[in-house]
């Protein structure tokens, strides 16, 4: 069985190029960013709610790979939440919905 790294690696450049780019369109971090300015929230609004350093929010927006924990301490920032899909190779599919309490620090 052939991986996709390998794969990947005997497609032309320009086709690589478009995969990259698609792959931009769909990340995660872009997708929270979009929400967030939607809601007319800044970087360090999101963070001062979240319990994270601005820093923290610019590398969560810019990143491939995010911890749930920070997905729904974000969202959650914003007054929205955050439903999860599992899907099985079947078709099933389960909807998990994360409660913030579990993810967002309180102080008191």
């Amino acid at each position: 069985m052939t991986d996709w790294k390998t794969l990947r690696e005997e497609l032309p450049e320009d086709v690589r190029a478009r995969l990259d780019a698609k792959r931009q369109e769909r990340r995660l971090g872009k997708a929270l960013a979009e929400v967030r300015k939607a809601m007319q929230a800044t970087q360090q609004e999101v963070a001062a709610r979240a319990g994270m350093t601005q820093n923290t929010v610019s590398k969560i927006e810019s990143a491939d790979d995010v911890l749930l924990s920070s997905i729904v301490r974000y969202m959650h920032s914003i007054g929205g939440g955050v439903e999860l899909v599992l899907k099985t190779p079947d078709g099933n599919a389960r909807r998990v919905d994360f409660d913030p309490e579990i993810y967002v620090k309180r102080t008191a």
